[in-house]
């Protein structure tokens, strides 16, 4: 039986308050009378949160030879931009703190995998004139569902691509919901733009015209880029054929896709040795 929207909104709801914070942050930002304090005291409400982003912002001022402090120090180091980059990043670390053995993946490989693919959007958004920060958002947000469905699965496995070469088709058959359709969900409970969830649903087959599909494509492009570097999830392979009709509705050609990907790998490494253990 599907969860019901109840349960979804329930279970979401439970995930790390910090998730809200993320969120809370991206309205704030988008204020033209936000302040430096608004900002440090919406983060400073969770010590863990806190933490985290003063780690990471360590792990980015490294090479300049900073060492940041506090909260104020790295807002004011990196700016606002970036601020909400590491917040986004920590707060998906605390959701990803235990194994979604549902899903045969380890903590750590799914923070991985939603930091490349955030990164990865965030890098194509900027050469394709999208907003850089939905594209972040729903990169680094794309596989939360799979946590809510981690939860309830009772010890149902699955089984892998020889047996079941889609892992959205499986959840379809097993749970009555894929896991793209429970992130939708909480996009909408969370009220993130309505671009992301058209994104998210279309996203491992991506329709190349319509509401939002040039949206749809940079999140199958992205998850291709981070399959490609050696951090995919189990029952996606299918899904990042590099497609011309794909490349087209995301405007961008495979020299600068590669480009993009570089970047992204860039940023990743810094940020994966300051990655919350």
């Amino acid at each position: 039986m599907a969860l019901a929207f109840k349960q979804i909104t329930r279970l979401g709801n439970a995930l790390a308050p910090s998730i809200v914070t993320f969120g809370k942050l991206r309205t704030l930002l988008h204020s033209p009378t936000a302040q430096r304090h608004d900002i440090v005291e919406l983060i400073r409400i969770d010590q863990a949160l806190t933490f985290h982003v003063i780690r990471l912002t360590n792990s980015v001022a490294f090479s300049a030879g900073r060492r940041i402090d506090s909260l104020e120090d790295a807002v004011d180091w990196v700016g606002f931009g970036e601020i909400y980059r590491l917040v986004g990043m920590a707060a998906l670390a605390q959701v990803h703190q235990t194994d979604l053995k549902t899903y045969g993946i380890t903590a750590r490989q799914h923070w991985e995998n939603a930091v490349l693919g955030a990164l990865a959007m965030e890098a194509l958004a900027h050469h394709t004139h999208h907003d850089s920060g939905i594209s972040y958002t729903v990169g680094l947000l794309r596989t939360i569902g799979r946590v809510i469905n981690d939860s309830t699965a009772g010890g149902m496995v699955y089984p892998g691509e020889a047996e079941w070469p889609s892992v959205a088709e499986w959840e379809k058959t097993y749970f009555g919901i894929t896991s793209e359709e429970i992130t939708a969900t909480l996009f909408d409970l969370w009220n993130y733009p309505e671009e992301m969830g058209v994104a998210v649903l279309a996203h491992l087959e991506p329709h190349t015209e319509g509401r939002h599909a040039g949206s749809a494509c940079l999140l199958n492009l992205a998850g291709g880029i981070a399959a490609r570097l050696g951090h995919g999830l189990p029952g996606e392979d299918q899904h990042w054929v590099l497609r011309p009709e794909v490349l087209r509705c995301a405007k961008i050609d495979e020299a600068t896709l590669s480009e993009c990907a570089a970047e992204a790998q860039e940023q990743f490494a810094i940020l994966q040795a300051a990655a919350p253990e």
